[in-house]
């Protein structure tokens, strides 16, 4: 990449490993004084999972060593791009070579990937606007019908970069497709992207191609251009788009006032990890004995406070008495929406059949995280006039 800087010098990712990196002196020195060990025996077992930290840490360097390969081939990484695709492209690509991490990836662009790509359209005006022919796009790829998805893609491309940017489209020579502390839009990524994609193709070429030449393709200069490949590179390139899009609607076009995290709060994330770490490895499931007052039925604040039952209960509750917004705020969203909103999307899947009450009959608690709870609902009789 030259004299260009690098994804892992973004702000967000730097201050992590300067944190890192100032604890591991840290710890250097509590090895080297005698005495420490006896004053703080419990910090031994702090820094065994702060080994294991800093081997995580060092997926902070994959979208670097991704670029470095692939953003001359038409890949980039992106925010909501699998790390572990990632990961597992650069080891085909150092082992088996380059047609195998690209035949790779493009198998990764399948309908599991689109269709969660897609969801998370819905967030952005602009984007949510356009799912008609995205969705279009993905039926004609899915189907193997490239040739009318990578135009289609293409195209789409353009106008959601003219439209969020509010100046110029994707493959404009001014374009500007850089934000901070982004991924995606990193000047190794989308820019550097964009540049590939507008190269000129002044000559009619009847070979097969692996890059989405917009110019050749739309121009009618590139005669073999269908194929899965292109395809799915025009769906990378869209995707990062997306991320492009939500770094500048979360204020990242302009560097923002740096924030400075001490060693010290690490320090002590570190601990509550540990201490939850250890909390799970103790996790045992409850007994018959331990919830004798179920069945129950009543206000669920009679329940004990932090128990699924409790949450399952209230949640319930809410719905017995149309409290949408709080049911709003027990669901899990994929895309940026307003509280009033929320509400409405709650109204509007249960609103339909409201319970009248409800008992809880069981609660299997199968792992720390998980357990399965039982109830019975009570539903008003529908009246006709």
């Amino acid at each position: 990449m030259g004299d260009k800087s690098k994804i892992v010098d973004n702000p967000s990712t730097k201050d992590m490993l300067d944190q890192i990196n100032g604890f591991d002196g840290f710890e250097a020195l509590y090895r080297a004084v005698p005495f420490s060990k006896k004053l703080l025996p419990k910090l031994d077992n702090i820094f065994s999972d702060f080994s294991n930290l800093k081997d995580q840490a060092s997926i902070l360097l994959i979208p670097d060593q991704f670029n470095e390969i692939f953003s001359q081939h038409g890949w980039i990484a992106y925010e909501s791009m699998n790390f572990e695709i990632m990961k597992g492209a650069i080891k085909l690509y150092e082992n088996k070579g380059l047609a195998k991490a690209e035949d790779y990836l493009a198998d990764y662009y399948n309908e599991e990937t689109l269709k969660w790509g897609i969801i998370r359209f819905k967030g952005n005006s602009e984007f949510r606007r356009r799912i008609r022919l995205v969705e279009l796009a993905k039926e004609d790829y899915l189907s193997g019908r490239y040739h009318g998805c990578i135009p289609l893609l293409l195209s789409l491309l353009d106008g959601l970069v003219n439209d969020v940017s509010k100046h110029v489209g994707f493959f404009s020579e001014n374009i500007d497709l850089t934000a901070w502390d982004c991924i995606a839009a990193h000047e190794t990524g989308l820019q550097a992207l964009a540049s590939l994609l507008n190269k000129g193709r002044n000559k009619t070429n009847e070979n097969s191609i692996t890059i989405p030449y917009r110019n050749g393709i739309l121009h009618g200069r590139e005669l073999a251009f269908d194929n899965k490949i292109v395809a799915a590179k025009c769906w990378a390139a869209l995707f990062s788009v997306k991320d492009w899009a939500k770094a500048l609607d979360d204020g990242k076009k302009e560097p923002k006032a740096k924030e400075r995290v001490g060693w010290k709060n690490l320090f002590s994330q570190m601990v509550k990890t540990s201490q939850m770490k250890k909390a799970i490895e103790e996790w045992q499931p409850r007994t018959s004995s331990e919830v004798l007052y179920l069945p129950f039925t009543g206000d669920p604040i009679q329940l004990p406070v932090n128990t699924p039952e409790r949450a399952v209960g209230e949640f319930i509750d809410h719905w017995c008495n149309k409290r949408y917004g709080l049911i709003a705020n027990a669901l899990l969203y994929f895309t940026d929406t307003t509280q009033g909103k929320k509400a409405g999307m709650a109204r509007s899947d249960f609103g339909r059949h409201v319970p009248s009450s409800f008992k809880i009959l069981s609660v299997d608690d199968q792992a720390a995280a998980v357990s399965h709870v039982e109830v019975e609902l009570f539903l008003r009789p529908r009246i006709k006039l």
